[in-house]
């Protein structure tokens, strides 16, 4: 535990001395850290606190149990925020083929992981479609045209059928949520992490990232009053600072991977959250719209 805690902040005090010279640095440094030192050394020492709790597989920020947290959460519709990475986009096109329906109906969680796990390893090695909403961008055309309450079926590219990003978004309309497609560490800030500081816009998130990031996210998180969960990708994910940077600006040539579990852990969270808001007879969004990048439920 003592080494996994050491490693942690290590990898912490690296990416905060390495990210000084970029753009999204000074922002943080400036609008986040300087403007609330206090906030700053309470989420460092809540931080230090979760490093020894020895968290591994997911990173979680919140106290009491989990139960509280699915409270909190449903009770807050869009505050909750959802996330992943333009990383979990599809990529690598094959000849186009004509686009067939794919119904915007609610996807059976058991056949979307299925089917994820027949063509993760196809499309990272090079099959498969590209997002037609484009890859280093916050945008996706299945979500922008989601309606619950529909029951007629709309055309959408193939690649949706079968995107985690589709199916995370989906689930959270379901459970009230907000959704956002990760891009950059400077969009990040400006998107998500200053609103929810100044506005309280966020107050808590389920994000799947990789690995490599769950440090500095946690503790901007922390500071930004956000309490929540970190899931990390399974496969083909940043491994140190310089593929980090490159995919920061949008230079990914992989497609990450989430495991059959963590996806499973996430859609099941969001299920309950829902289950909740229904029994409370919250009233259920039907579409997304999206504002500064991310799909706010409406």
């Amino acid at each position: 535990m003592r080494e996994l805690k050491t490693n942690s902040f290590l990898a912490l005090l690296e990416f905060s001395f390495k990210s000084l010279s970029q753009a999204y640095g000074r922002v943080f440094m400036r609008h986040i850290v300087l403007r609330h030192p206090l906030r700053t050394l309470r989420a460092l020492w809540t931080y230090c606190q979760v490093l020894t709790a020895g968290q591994r597989e997911e990173r979680l920020l919140f106290r009491g149990g989990e139960d509280e947290f699915v409270r909190r959460a449903a009770g807050n519709g869009g505050r909750l925020l959802v996330g992943t990475g333009f990383c979990q986009k599809p990529l690598h096109a094959v000849p186009r083929q004509r686009s067939r329906d794919a119904s915007a109906a609610p996807p059976n969680p058991a056949q979307d992981m299925a089917g994820l796990r027949r063509r993760r390893d196809a499309s990272a090695a090079g099959s498969g479609y590209d997002c037609p909403a484009g890859r280093f961008d916050h945008d996706c055309l299945y979500l922008s045209r989601l309606e619950l309450d529909s029951r007629s079926e709309v055309q959408f590219h193939p690649a949706c059928t079968d995107c985690s990003i589709r199916i995370l978004g989906h689930a959270a309309l379901r459970a009230g949520a907000s959704f956002a497609v990760l891009t950059s560490a400077l969009d990040i800030a400006h998107d998500i992490l200053l609103p929810a500081l100044e506005e309280r816009r966020f107050t808590r998130v389920l994000f799947a990232i990789c690995p490599y990031s769950v440090e500095p996210m946690s503790l901007a998180l922390l500071i930004s009053g956000v309490e929540g969960c970190i899931f990390h990708y399974h496969a083909r994910a940043c491994a140190d600072y310089s593929q980090w940077l490159r995919a920061d600006g949008g230079d990914k040539p992989e497609r990450t991977v989430l495991s059959p579990q963590t996806l499973a852990r996430l859609l099941g969270l969001l299920e309950t959250v829902a289950a909740r808001r229904c029994s409370r007879g919250n009233a259920r969004p039907m579409r997304y719209q999206q504002v500064s990048h991310v799909f706010r439920p409406h």
